[in-house]
This record gives C-alpha cells, sequence and structure tokens, in this order.
C-alpha cells in the first residue's frame, strides 16, 4: 500500500482544497452548466480551515482528498468528503470517511450526519450510513440529495 497520512489543513491551503473539489464534482457525469451552477456552492476558505475539522489525505506526499466536519450540540455535519478523481474507487475514500467519524466521535457527538452526493450514495452506504431523509438541492429545483446518518 502506498504510504498515506491523514492531517490537519492549513487556512492557506483552503484555495487549493476548493479547486479540488470542483475536480471532483467534475469526476460525476454532470454537464457544464450544472458544474457551474454548483461552483458557487464548493466553498471553503481560510477561515473555514481555522474555524472547522478539516483533514488532508496524503498519498505519497501528494494532497489527494480531504473532509471537513463541523460539530453542533445534537450532532457532527460531514460538510465535504472529496477525493482527486484518480484516487475515487481505490479505498481512499473510506480511510477520508472513516477519519471524519472519528473526528465526530472524538467530540462526543452522537452520530454524523450529511447531504450526499447522489452519486456517491452507495458508497456512504458501504460505510454504513442510513439515507433519513432527502434535502432539497440548492443547485436545481427539484432535485433532492439523500440526507445520511452513521450512528456512532
Amino acid at each position: 500500500m502506498t504510504q498515506h497520512r491523514i492531517r490537519r489543513a492549513e487556512p492557506a491551503e483552503a484555495d487549493a482544497l476548493r479547486a479540488l473539489a470542483h475536480r471532483s464534482k467534475a469526476h460525476w457525469p454532470y454537464d457544464a452548466a450544472f458544474l457551474e451552477r454548483v461552483a458557487p456552492m464548493l466553498m471553503l476558505t481560510a477561515a473555514d480551515v481555522e474555524r472547522h475539522e478539516v483533514h488532508v489525505l496524503e498519498v505519497g506526499g501528494q494532497v489527494a482528498g480531504w473532509h471537513r466536519v463541523t460539530l453542533h450540540a445534537d450532532r457532527a455535519e460531514l460538510e465535504d468528503l472529496w477525493l482527486e478523481p484518480a484516487y475515487i474507487g481505490g479505498g481512499w475514500g473510506r480511510r477520508l470517511f472513516q477519519d471524519a467519524a472519528g473526528v465526530a466521535r472524538a467530540h462526543g457527538a452522537p452520530c454524523l450526519e450529511w447531504d450526499a452526493e447522489p452519486y456517491a450514495q452507495p458508497f456512504y452506504e458501504r460505510m454504513g450510513g442510513v439515507e433519513i431523509g432527502r434535502t432539497p438541492s440548492a443547485a436545481e429545483e427539484g432535485r433532492t440529495l439523500p440526507r445520511m446518518r452513521l450512528t456512532l
């Protein structure tokens, strides 16, 4: 297995991590117009990195993905989980997801919840996530996202 590590992100990495999220979203079979509509929603600022639990996956010394967990009184929220397209399907998402769940657990959250990328729902179900509802998409009227939960 290639050497890897997961570490806290640095605020100066926010722009590069945001760009990675855009590349990751474009991995799925969306048209250019849709990707343009969602671009403003794929945000990460230096302040977000300082304020939230943002962790980076490095594989062979290169950034391969990242996740962001926010903490709330009744749960933790998986705000983001993104991989460089070349790493999708190679088991790296599992490592990132397990780290995110570990972060939530370490902060005493009883569960981790998130709105899933519909194409990634089978992945999240393999991770133990259960669909608990649907969230209206801000990107497209009538589109919904699976609302998922992992009990910790």
